[in-house]
C-alpha cells in the first residue's frame, strides 16, 4: 500500500510540474509596467528607460504606437484614453505599483525604484488592474471588451488534446452567458430551469478554478438572497457577467415582482474572490403603454430586465427590456449610481407608432473612440441602431435600418433587429440586422460611417451583403464571421477579385469593402461570434456532438487563409447540446459552455475519458446521466449488502 500510495504522489508531482504556466514568476524577470485601459485591453513592456514612472509610460506608449499626452504631474492620455468625466465620475490615468501580491495605489509623479508598476485608467476608488504578473491575461467582459472586438491578447493552443482537458456539467440550466476570466478564477451563469420533472431550478452565477474545474463559490441570481418573490426563474438570464477590479456585476434577468406587481430585474455586484453580495439595484421594467394598455411599439418585447452590461471609462453601460439606455458607477464601498439615463421618444402619429423606443435585448452595447470622443453604439428590436456620447448619454443621431414588417414571416409584423456592431479601423461600422429571432431567417448586414450613421454624401450605406453574419471579428486588414444564406435576398457575395460567388454556410474572411478574401470549409451552423488570439480564429459549433464532425465541434482556424488547425469534438454533450458562448482564450487554454448545461477546458493537455460520446438525454428527472449513475451505485451497493448480510 506503500508503494502504491508513493507512485500516486510521484505521478501526482510530474503531472502539476507538466502543467503550462499561467503568465511568470516575477522573481525570474526584471521590471515590467503594465498598461490598462480600464475596458477589457491590456499591454504589457519591459521597463527599458529610467527617470519618473511618467517617463516609463510614455517609453512604453511609444514603443507600443499608442499617443501619449502628459503633464507635469500626471498622465492625460495614453491611446484612446484621455482625462474625462462620464456624467459626475471622473476616469483618469493613476499608477499602481505591485507589493508582491496586489496592484497599490502609487504617487503619479513618483520617480522609478524598480520592480513591476501599472498605469490604469479608472475612477477613484478601489478599481485596480485585474492582470498582474503573476497572471498577465484577462477576459473581462463578453466579447472580451467594451468595444466587443472579440480579440484576445493570449494565445491558445497549436493542438488541442482529448477527451478536453477537464468538463464540468450543472443542472441549474443552459450556459449562455460568456465565460469571463480574471487569475485563477473563470465565472459564467447559468440561466435556471423552470417547470421540470425534478425541482425547479434557479439561475446562478458560478466562480471555477480555470485550472481544474472545481466550483469556488455560486450565487443565486434569481433572489440574490432577498425576500422577493421568484415568478420565473427558467430561460431568460443569459446575460453574461463583468470584472471590475476585485468585484463582479451581472444582471438577473429572471422574472422578479415587488409590492405593485411590477416586473424587476436586479443588477448585482459581489467580491469575485468569494462571492459576498455587496450592493443591488433594481431597475423595472416600465414600457410606454397605450390606451389599452398595450406596449406601444411595433417590434418584439422581451419582459427580461437589461442586457449584458460593458465596462468602459470606470462605468457599465446597459440597455433594458422597456426601451432604456442606462449608464452607471460601481465600486465596493458606495455601491451603483446612476450617472445617465437616455430615453428614445415614444410617440404616436395617430394609431401609428412614431418613435425609436424598443426593446434592448441580449445584445451588449459598442462603444469606440470617434474623433477624440468616447461614442456608444446599440440597436433595438424596433429596428433603431442609436449613436450617443458615452460620456453624456447625449444623442448624436438614430437611424432605422431595418423594418421587414409584413415581410417578417418568423415574427410577422415586427421591424426587426439591429443586432450587431462592429466598429472599423477606418471610422466605419458593420451592422447586422435580422428578423428578430434566436434563428434568424432573414436578414443583411451594412456598412456605415460612424460619425453619421450614413453612408457617402448621405446615402444609405456604402455597402450591403445580403446573408446573415455572426458579430464579425476586425484586425485591421479586414473582418471575419461565420455566413449563412438569407431569405430575403440573391445570397451572391462579391469576392476581392470582381467575380462573385453564391453564399455557403462558411467562416470567411471580408476586406473593408464587404468583398471576399477567403472561406473556410462548410460548417453545419456556428452561432456565436468568432474569437481571435494570436493569428488564430476559434469558432464553436451551435449543433450538438451528435452531428459531429459536421456539428457539435470546437475549431481552430489559420486567419490568414481559413484553413484548419484543429477540431475537437465536445463532450459529454446530448441531442440538444447547442452553443451560443463565443470561445474565451486564455494562456493555453479555450473555454466555451453550450445548451447541454456545461463548460469545457480545452488546451493540449488531454483530460479524463468519458464512456465514448454516447449521446445523453437531458430532459430533467432521472433521465439525467448523474441520476443514472447515481442509481447504478445505488443498486450495486444493496446488492453487495444483500449479498454480505
Amino acid at each position: 500500500m506503500k508503494k502504491v500510495i508513493a507512485a500516486l504522489f510521484v505521478i501526482f508531482a510530474l503531472s502539476t510540474a507538466l502543467l503550462p504556466a499561467c503568465g511568470f514568476d516575477a522573481e525570474d524577470v526584471g521590471g515590467m509596467i503594465l498598461i490598462d485601459m480600464g475596458n477589457g485591453v491590456t499591454h504589457w513592456s519591459d521597463v527599458t528607460a529610467s527617470g519618473t514612472c511618467i517617463d516609463i509610460a510614455q517609453n512604453a506608449a511609444g514603443s507600443l504606437g499608442l499617443e501619449f499626452v502628459s503633464s507635469g504631474s500626471g498622465i492625460l492620455k495614453i491611446g484612446d484614453f484621455e482625462e474625462h468625466r462620464v456624467g459626475s465620475q471622473l476616469c483618469s490615468w493613476r499608477l499602481y505599483e505591485w507589493d508582491g501580491v496586489e496592484w497599490m495605489p502609487a504617487d503619479a509623479g513618483s520617480a522609478y525604484s524598480g520592480g513591476h508598476i501599472a498605469w490604469g485608467f479608472y475612477p477613484e476608488g478601489s478599481v485596480a488592474p485585474v492582470v498582474t504578473p503573476d497572471s498577465m491575461s484577462c477576459w473581462i467582459q463578453s466579447r472580451g471588451d467594451s468595444s466587443m472586438s472579440g480579440t484576445s491578447g493570449s494565445y491558445g493552443t497549436e493542438s488541442a488534446a482529448v477527451p478536453v482537458e477537464w468538463y464540468k456539467t450543472y443542472s441549474t440550466g443552459m450556459v449562455c452567458s460568456s465565460i469571463v476570466v480574471a487569475g485563477d478564477l473563470l465565472y459564467h451563469t447559468t440561466n435556471g430551469s423552470f417547470g421540470g420533472t425534478t425541482s425547479d431550478s434557479h439561475a446562478w452565477l458560478y466562480c471555477i478554478d480555470r485550472f481544474t474545474g472545481k466550483e469556488v463559490w455560486r450565487f443565486d441570481l434569481s433572489t440574490g438572497g432577498q425576500d422577493i418573490s421568484v415568478r420565473a426563474p427558467g430561460g431568460y438570464d443569459i446575460t453574461s457577467p463583468v470584472i471590475a477590479g476585485d468585484t463582479i456585476i451581472v444582471n438577473s434577468t429572471s422574472e422578479h415582482t415587488d409590492d405593485f406587481g411590477s416586473t424587476i430585474m436586479y443588477m448585482y455586484c459581489l467580491d469575485r474572490i468569494d462571492g459576498t453580495l455587496l450592493h443591488s439595484e433594481a431597475i423595472a421594467h416600465s414600457p410606454p403603454l397605450d390606451s389599452d394598455g398595450d406596449v406601444r411599439w411595433t417590434g418584439r418585447t422581451f419582459v427580461t430586465g437589461g442586457t449584458t452590461p460593458v465596462y468602459d471609462s470606470g462605468a457599465l453601460y446597459l440597455g433594458t427590456s422597456d426601451g432604456r439606455i442606462l449608464c452607471y458607477s460601481v465600486s465596493r464601498e458606495s455601491g451603483f449610481q446612476k450617472l445617465w439615463e437616455y430615453v428614445p421618444p415614444s410617440t404616436m402619429s395617430g394609431d401609428t407608432y412614431a418613435g425609436t423606443r424598443g426593446s434592448f435585448y441580449f445584445h451588449s452595447p459598442v462603444i469606440v473612440d470617434v474623433g477624440g470622443v468616447r461614442m456608444l453604439f446599440m440597436g433595438n428590436y424596433e429596428g433603431y441602431i442609436f449613436s450617443l456620447n458615452a460620456s453624456t448619454g447625449t444623442l448624436n443621431w438614430a437611424r432605422k435600418l431595418i423594418d421587414l414588417g409584413s415581410d417578417n414571416k418568423p415574427h410577422p409584423g415586427t421591424p426587426g433587429s439591429v443586432s450587431t456592431i462592429t466598429f472599423c479601423p477606418d471610422g466605419r461600422l458593420v451592422v447586422g440586422c435580422t428578423d428578430g429571432g434566436l434563428s434568424s431567417l432573414t436578414g443583411y448586414t451594412l456598412c456605415i460611417d460612424a460619425s453619421t450613421g450614413e453612408g457617402p454624401a448621405g446615402s444609405d450605406y456604402y455597402w450591403k451583403i445580403e446573408a446573415l453574419l455572426n458579430q464579425p471579428v476586425s484586425d485591421g486588414t479586414g473582418f471575419y464571421s461565420y455566413v449563412s444564406p438569407s431569405n430575403n435576398g440573391s445570397s451572391v457575395l462579391t469576392n476581392a477579385d470582381g467575380t462573385e460567388s453564391a453564399v455557403r454556410s462558411a467562416i470567411y474572411k471580408f476586406d473593408y469593402e464587404g468583398r471576399v478574401v477567403w472561406t473556410s470549409v462548410d460548417y453545419q451552423t456556428v452561432k456565436a461570434s468568432l474569437t481571435l488570439a494570436d493569428g488564430t480564429l476559434y469558432a464553436t459549433d451551435y449543433s450538438a456532438g451528435v452531428f459531429y464532425p459536421s456539428g457539435g465541434g470546437l475549431t481552430a482556424l489559420d486567419s490568414e487563409d481559413g484553413s484548419e488547425i484543429w477540431r475537437v469534438k465536445l463532450s459529454p454533450f446530448s441531442a440538444d447540446s447547442y452553443s451560443m458562448v463565443s470561445p474565451t482564450v486564455i494562456d493555453g487554454r479555450i473555454y466555451v459552455g453550450n445548451d447541454y448545461g456545461a463548460i469545457y477546458c480545452v488546451s493540449e493537455v488531454a483530460g479524463p475519458s468519458w464512456d465514448g460520446g454516447k449521446e445523453i438525454v437531458l430532459s430533467g428527472g432521472m433521465s439525467h446521466w448523474s441520476w443514472l449513475l447515481l442509481l447504478a451505485v445505488t443498486v450495486s451497493a444493496l446488492f453487495m449488502l444483500y449479498r454480505l448480510y
